[in-house]
Parts: structure tokens; C-alpha cells; sequence
């Protein structure tokens, strides 16, 4: 495609494409800083340059692993895709960094397309970019949050089991993880931590609530318990409500959609704004573009929000986050919001080719048709498997819950582990929630996540669901 300049092509190819040794792994794990959690190295797709796969390989092992986790629910179009890397590789003949202040044709483009899909109130809206992910997203929203609120309000409301970033200061807005963080998070008082509805395990004592929804006879004590955090508690000081409209890392929960309805309501009613993180689920996972889309379409009422964050699925593998804001709401400026390296015309030429092949190709069409055949096997297995106790969606962002008994359902956290472990040796990959831990000192981890690349094929959606009946009957026996 071009010519080098310092390098052969041949040494560069003996740089990026030369084997490993042992030794090299060992040299490399004491000299790193972050402990890697997994002893697999993951060598790549399967077909280089032939377009983005669902399978990829691990080192020294031969045969492929069909991923049910897009590693980090990412890589809505495969591993590798070639029409994005080709993208890639375009742009980067042409440039690849500016200083964030400027703006440039491909940084133009995907703005005007982020505004132009963005869902109900949000089309047209105002658009961040950054190359951070998540949670650069989420503190851009935060901060939108801040300046777009009357007075001097400087907290905001989260939800137990949320996930929205690992900085210091979104530490403290994300569900802290039972024994694995050392420190003490920033900005404590900054976050109000309220109730997320889980209509399966309902403290009410609701006990018909499945897939998301919420029981029949469900009152949404929840909801207003919500109301009750921020009307007597915080209200002067609260400039917005954050949440996940379907909870990933917490355990693939879905908020019933009158819960959501009611909560826009009461942030409307206080002059709050109303947050919705869709860092794993834009893009297409949930079956619609946005799950925001997805909830519309369950009700006649537009749940959708103020502001708007996305990351994962965005940017075809690349690392970018996506803030969208309502369009009559007050900019940042760029001293409020900037990162060296937040212009990347590569990432952004990356995230365009990507939107464009999801909606050319249909992408959350086949997510929500193969998500439907996913799940509903899973359902026919209830009657063989009683451990199996929830299933959630929608799309292919299904969760799994594994329960010891269907009365109590007490988490079956041993039984994911094995799961995973024998799935690996039946060449698939599946995922689990985060860790949660009780007041009773438990630790609840009993979620088990199917959430393959968006582009399976029929062949490649039988095979997840032999390979996860095999494997669920493995670790049983």
C-alpha cells in the first residue's frame, strides 16, 4: 500500500510477526507492571487478512476457540476485520495524530455520524471524542453534567453493582470489587449510591420477575426508593443520575422499562440530568443500534437521556469513547475536555468504517436473531438443567444465571468457573460477571456471559450452543 522509509518491510515484519520464546514470556511477566490475570497468550484470528472471524488462537495450541466474549465485548465486527484495518492503514498514509484542538475531515465525518444515529432526544446532539474508552466517556459526561446544572451541584447518583471505570475518581461510581482493589478510590462524597432494579432477585419479595422484566404485580418499591435517595437526601447537590440501562459487569441486568420511564420523570421533575452508560451496550449488541433504541421500542414513551456515553464496540477494536449530549445543552470547553492523543484520525477512520459496515450489513439485526436462537435453546435446557435459572438479554448480550436450587436460588458461583474451564477445552470462551460481595461477607459470581462478536453466522450460533450444553454437562457430571 506504501513504501517505508527507515525500516524494510521485512524487518518490520520480523518485529510485529516473529515468534516468542518461553523465555521471552518469563522476562516479559517479571518486568510487567500489571499482573496478567490470564496464563493464555492470544495469538490472533485465524484467517489474517481475510476479514473479522469469531474464532481466534491461542499460543501453542492448534485448534481455534469460537469467542463468546469479543474480548471484553468489543469486537462487535470479529477479530481482526480487514475493511477496518485496511481504514486504518489509509488514513495513517494521510495522518495519523493532530493536536486534539483541530479538527480534521475524518474527525468531521464521524461526528456529523455520531449525531445522525444518535437515539430519540439525542439526534443531532453534541459530540466528545476521546481515546480513553469508557470511562474517558463517562467523566465527560460528568463533567457536561456539572456545567449544564443550575447552582453549584457537584454529586451524582450511581447504582449498586454499576460498572463505569477503573480511574481513581470513577473507582468511586463503579461497584467495588470484594478484595481485589488495594486502595482507597477519589471522590467518595462526590457519588450517592442508590438501588438498580434485579427482578430475579427481588427484595421486595417479588419472585416472577424473569429475562429483565419485571413481575406482573410489581409495584416498583425500587423506583421509588430512587426518588427517595434524591428528593430528601442530596437533592440540592445533585447534578445527575449515571447508570447502565442494562447492568454489565454487575451480572447482565436489564432494567425493567418503567423503571427507566419513571426515573427520566424524576430527574425531569429535579432539573437532574439522566446519564445512560452504553459503554457495552451501543452498537449494536442488544439487537437495535442503541439500547436506548431497544427500550423505545418496548413502550410508546422515548427513554432517551440527557447525555449518553459509548465505548468497546465503537471503534472495531480500536480504543475510543464516545460522549453524546443532548443537542441544546452548553459545551465544554477544550481545557474541560482534551487528551493528547483524543483526535486520532486512525481511531476515527476506524469507528466510521465500523458504523458504516453495522448498518450497511444489518449487524444488530443478525445480533437480535441470533441472540434469539441463543437463548431460546438455553430456555429448552431449563427443563433438563435445573441449575440454569435466569436467562437475560437482549441481542447477544446474554447472561446466564447458574443457581444450586431453584427455590432459594442461591448463586452457583463454582459451577461458571467449571463451565469456563471446560468450555476452554471444548474450544470456546465464555465470560463471567465481576465479582460482588455480600454484606455477609459471600461473594456472589454466579453469571455466566455469552457475547460473541455481532457477526456469527447460523453455523457458528449452533455451535455455541452445542459447545455450551457439552460444557455445562461437563461440569456437572
Amino acid at each position: 500500500m506504501f513504501d517505508t522509509k527507515w525500516l524494510t518491510k521485512k524487518e518490520i515484519e520480523e518485529l510485529i510477526l516473529s515468534k516468542i520464546s518461553d523465555e521471552d514470556v518469563e522476562k516479559c511477566k517479571k518486568s510487567h507492571l500489571l499482573v496478567p490475570v490470564l496464563n493464555e497468550i492470544v495469538e490472533g484470528t485465524t484467517e489474517p487478512g481475510k476479514g473479522g472471524t469469531s474464532y481466534f488462537k491461542f499460543r501453542n495450541q492448534e485448534e481455534p476457540i469460537l469467542d463468546c466474549t469479543a474480548q471484553a465485548w468489543s469486537l462487535n465486527l470479529g477479530h481482526a476485520p480487514s475493511d477496518v484495518n485496511y481504514a486504518v492503514a489509509l488514513q495513517g498514509q494521510h495522518a495519523n495524530h493532530v493536536r486534539y484542538g483541530y479538527l480534521t475531515p475524518i474527525r468531521v465525518k464521524l461526528c456529523n455520524k455520531l449525531a445522525e444515529i444518535a437515539p430519540g432526544e439525542l439526534k443531532g446532539g453534541r459530540i466528545a471524542i476521546n481515546n480513553l474508552g469508557g470511562g474517558g466517556a463517562v467523566e465527560c459526561a460528568i463533567r457536561t453534567a456539572f456545567i449544564n446544572t443550575r447552582g453549584n451541584r457537584d454529586q451524582i447518583v450511581t447504582f449498586w453493582r454499576g460498572y463505569h471505570g477503573s480511574s481513581l475518581a470513577l473507582s468511586s461510581a463503579t461497584q467495588q470489587i470484594g478484595m481485589a482493589m488495594r486502595y482507597r478510590p477519589f471522590g467518595i462524597d462526590r457519588f450517592v449510591k442508590t438501588f438498580f432494579p434485579y427482578c430475579y432477585r427481588c427484595p421486595w419479595g417479588y419472585k416472577n420477575g424473569f429475562e429483565g422484566k419485571k413481575d406482573p404485580e410489581c409495584k416498583l418499591e425500587c423506583l421509588g426508593l430512587v426518588r427517595q435517595h434524591i428528593e430528601y437526601f442530596h437533592t440540592s447537590g445533585i447534578a445527575g443520575v449515571l447508570l447502565e440501562t442494562m447492568q454489565g459487569a454487575g451480572g447482565q441486568i436489564p432494567a425493567p422499562v418503567e423503571f427507566l420511564i419513571g426515573l427520566k420523570q424524576i430527574c425531569k421533575e429535579n432539573k437532574i440530568k439522566l446519564i445512560f452508560d452504553e459503554c457495552q451496550t451501543g452498537f449494536g449488541r442488544t439487537g437495535e443500534m442503541w439500547a436506548t433504541e431497544w427500550y423505545n421500542k418496548q413502550t410508546n414513551e422515548d427513554v432517551s437521556p440527557n447525555i449518553l456515553t459509548a465505548t468497546k464496540g465503537v471503534g472495531g477494536g480500536f480504543p475510543l469513547g464516545v460522549t453524546i449530549a443532548n443537542p441544546k445543552m452548553k459545551m465544554l470547553s477544550e481545557a474541560e475536555e482534551h487528551s493528547t492523543y483524543s483526535s486520532s484520525p486512525v481511531l476515527m477512520a476506524a469507528s466510521l468504517v465500523t458504523i458504516e459496515i453495522l448498518q450497511k450489513e444489518k449487524i444488530p439485526a443478525n445480533a437480535a436473531r441470533q441472540g434469539r436462537k441463543i437463548t431460546s435453546f438455553i430456555k429448552d435446557l431449563q427443563n433438563k438443567y435445573f441449575q440454569i435459572g435466569d436467562i437475560r438479554g437482549p441481542g447477544l448480550f446474554i447472561g446466564i444465571e447458574l443457581i444450586k436450587d431453584s427455590k432459594n436460588r442461591e448463586p452457583f458461583n463454582e459451577l461458571v468457573e467449571k463451565v469456563i474451564e471446560k468450555g476452554l477445552k471444548n474450544n470456546i470462551l465464555f465470560g463471567e460477571s465481576m465479582p460482588i460481595l455480600k454484606p455477609n461477607g459471600e461473594m456472589m459470581r454466579n453469571i455466566l456471559k455469552i457475547k460473541p462478536p455481532l457477526i456469527i453466522s447460523d453455523e457458528e450460533t449452533e455451535e455455541i450452543c452445542h459447545r455450551f450444553e457439552k460444557s455445562l454437562k461437563d461440569a456437572l457430571a
